[in-house]
């Protein structure tokens, strides 16, 4: 049974490729779980991952596994590992694969031999010490230090300075960074301190036609760190120059403060009318579920994530409502109960099948979304998704039917979309009490038969 399903999952994973998927990426990624930095993350431990995800999450579409930021980092010298030409290499002593001329293509394709895609994330610019050695531009007799800036170096990233885009070896370095990641069969790459707050269009879209112009489909993620905003969205939306993009700063597993649950919910309604333009996905960054944590620094220290099921059962609400990329932080396997968030049925249902994806209102801390279901032929599904961002009391939400779009004086059937029962027929409105933190998440129809 396992492997008929894993079968259908790298068969769901090739007509992805081909371009008929329809919607956003799933995967996991190292960064909530495996410090990239030390000896967490390492060619055994990322095998491990790829053999639980095949086992737990394939068969849901999960497909992506993404190597974060210090997969390249040399713990000894504490300094990046790089090649002649100034490019990020694996850690040798914590990828032995590597030794050589492998890069990372012997692991990316182990990865790819258990059905997934493999991704790794790289930094805007130019290592600062490919400048300071004067490293050669790959294809040119151009040196590190005649193309870098360091005055448009990464605010919250010193290892790299800035590219002078007007440079004529400038289009050589990029190339040569995706060229080198096609070769090892990367299918992810995700694009850190591009865009945002500090955006740098100008090697936002050099870099995005390296990407374009390799031999092989790569997924262009971007990721702000900060300052991210619909402007720049809409600008990235516009010109064709990424898959996904972060619309937030990073998410951590609490309720409250920058990196929390309820900060992503203005991020969200602001980028729905850009939900799937062009085939492209406003990010809410990774799900912080399970168990997460690194061995020391600020994400110490390791342990199971400290939002309670309430708050997961919301976050997994907006990032499905909101056709967010969903991609898992925590550490492989799972817990059944992180992987029942993960593989919910109506949940991914409603990722995969909707559209018209928006925020009807927020009133106070009562956040009402919805969405049209595409998957029916012969009848309109509704998904309404009730949110309470109160963090000490419940509400009760409520929502007319002509603010979905249907018409008043019929009646609907109303269906809890987590364990799907059936909570009666409702004329003109409904209504329900949601918990401190909590959601709730149905489907309205106005005809059942199809389902009995």
């Amino acid at each position: 049974m396992e492997d008929s399903r894993q079968s259908l999952a790298i068969l769901l994973m090739t007509t992805c490729c081909l371009g008929t998927c329809g919607w956003a990426p799933r995967g996991w990624n190292s960064y909530d779980s495996m410090d990239g930095y030390s000896t967490m993350l390492n060619e055994s431990s990322v095998l491990q991952i790829a053999a639980a995800q095949r086992s737990q999450l394939l068969y849901y579409g999960y497909d992506h596994l993404v190597l974060d930021a210090g997969w390249f980092w040399n713990i000894t010298a504490s300094a990046p590992h790089l090649d002649d030409f100034g490019r990020p290499l694996p850690d040798p002593e914590r990828f032995p694969s590597s030794k050589g001329t492998n890069g990372l293509e012997i692991l990316a394709r182990q990865v790819h031999d258990k059905g997934l895609k493999f991704g790794v994330w790289f930094l805007r610019g130019i290592p600062v010490q490919a400048v300071k050695d004067k490293l050669r531009v790959y294809g040119t007799q151009y040196t590190a230090d005649q193309i870098a800036l360091p005055a448009t170096q990464c605010s919250w990233d010193n290892m790299n300075y800035g590219i002078n885009t007007s440079h004529p070896a400038a289009m050589y370095y990029y190339r040569s960074i995706t060229d080198m990641f096609s070769s090892w069969g990367v299918d992810f790459v995700k694009a850190d301190c591009f865009y945002g707050g500090e955006i740098h269009k100008d090697e936002v879209a050099l870099f995005s036609q390296a990407i374009s112009r390799t031999t092989r489909t790569m997924t262009l993620s971007y990721s702000p760190g900060n300052g991210a905003n619909v402007i720049t969205a809409q600008w990235l939306v516009d010109n064709g120059y990424a898959d996904m993009y972060r619309i937030t700063a990073d998410t951590w597993d609490s309720w409250t403060g920058a990196s929390g649950i309820a900060k992503q919910f203005p991020a969200a309604a602001a980028h729905a009318k850009l939900i799937g333009a062009g085939d492209t996905y406003p990010d809410l960054d990774l799900l912080p579920l399970g168990h997460l944590g690194h061995l020391s620094g600020v994400h110490s220290p390791p342990r199971s994530t400290r939002l309670t099921t309430v708050e997961q059962r919301t976050a997994m609400t907006l990032w499905c409502m909101a056709r967010s990329p969903l991609m898992f932080g925590g550490k492989l396997p799972t817990d059944d109960l992180t992987l029942g968030l993960l593989t919910h049925k109506e949940l991914l249902r409603l990722h995969e099948f909707s559209m018209g994806n928006r925020q009807v209102y927020q009133a106070g801390d009562a956040v009402v979304w919805h969405a049209v279901s595409t998957k029916p032929v012969t009848f309109v599904e509704h998904y309404v998704a009730f949110f309470n961002l109160a963090v000490d009391h419940s509400l009760t939400v409520a929502v007319n039917f002509t603010d979905l779009g249907l018409p008043s004086g019929e009646l609907y059937s109303v269906i809890d979309a987590w364990d799907s029962s059936n909570l009666g027929l409702y004329k003109d409105t409904f209504s329900a009490t949601v918990y401190a933190r909590g959601s709730g998440l149905y489907r309205v129809i106005k005809d059942l038969t199809p389902f009995s």
